[in-house]
């Protein structure tokens, strides 16, 4: 049986899903290929990571709102929170910065100086387009707004500062944009959103230039071909599916009552406008309630 036979074999798990991406980028001993992953985002050198999270506790798989983040400390002064969201992407900005400052708050004691505080940086990948930007991967920092005319003062800075702090960063990766451009590949991030995005072709050719990215697909095809992984992922996806379902059925439901609502206020007011009308130009009380089926008290205030 050829190597490419045995493959097809497998219906290999979609890194898109966060319970599968958790396993492979947060799991224990698998520090280089989260390093190699951020790297590639942040386009920095990682010389120490540590995962701080590395545990999936077994009843947060079907629990439809608890997340499978992975918090990862690097180079001892910066920690990370990268999540795939696969779920509801609603109000996804105000997420990250709960996100950011929950990650702010758990890295300082009261006691502590708020010099001690580390950078935090929030990375989301998304399977949806949730950014109104022409990019598939947006950076988002503390930045100053325009200084008005009105406050200005001359103090002779040639350049001003654009940001108020480089210690928070937010990045969200868009994955539906990054498969519309089909970029060819020239770094090793677009190397790992092909792996992500779960494109077979490229995934078996970016495996070949990069040693981390073979350890990861491996390690999906060996989870992809484990039952029980199959069953844990499939768990987690209905999980989603339900909460997505009763997400959407509870908006349908609100824009029925809303719809209703709206429709009887019209009726409501266009009943009123014909009886003003009649009110207006002389006619009769009963013969307006007869018309209408207003109240008498409601003609009279009217």
């Amino acid at each position: 049986m050829s190597k490419t036979k045995k493959q097809k074999e497998v219906d290999m798990l979609p890194l898109s899903n966060d319970y599968v991406f958790k396993r492979i980028f947060g799991k224990g001993g698998n520090e280089k290929i989260l390093k190699s992953l951020l790297e590639a985002i942040l386009k920095i050198n990682i010389q120490k990571i540590e995962v701080k999270n590395p545990e999936i506790p077994k009843e947060t798989i079907d629990e439809k709102l608890s997340i499978l983040d992975i918090r990862a400390e690097i180079n001892e002064d910066t920690v990370v929170d990268i999540e795939m969201q696969v779920g509801n992407t609603t109000a996804i900005e105000r997420r990250l910065v709960v996100y950011n400052a929950k990650l702010i708050a758990g890295e300082i004691k009261v006691s502590e100086e708020y010099k001690k505080a580390k950078d935090t940086i929030v990375i989301c990948i998304i399977n949806d387009n949730v950014v109104k930007r022409n990019a598939y991967m947006s950076l988002a920092k503390l930045r100053y707004e325009k200084t008005e005319e009105i406050r200005y003062v001359d103090m002779g800075y040639e350049k001003e500062e654009e940001y108020l702090t480089e210690m928070v960063k937010y990045y969200i990766i868009e994955l539906p944009k990054f498969k519309k451009k089909k970029p060819k590949i020239a770094d090793l991030l677009e190397k790992w959103l092909y792996v992500i995005g779960g494109d077979q072709k490229m995934m078996e050719e970016c495996k070949k230039e990069n040693e981390e990215i073979k350890e990861a697909v491996e390690q999906l095809t060996k989870m992809s071909a484990d039952e029980y992984e199959r069953e844990l992922y499939e768990i987690r996806e209905r999980s989603r599916l339900t909460y997505n379902t009763e997400i959407n059925e509870a908006r349908r439901k609100g824009i029925e009552e809303g719809k209703k609502y709206g429709e009887k206020r019209g009726e409501e007011r266009s009943k009123k406008e014909i009886a003003k009308k009649m009110k207006d130009k002389g006619a009769e009380i009963d013969f307006i309630k007869e018309v209408t089926g207003l109240t008498e008290e409601e003609i009279n205030l009217l």
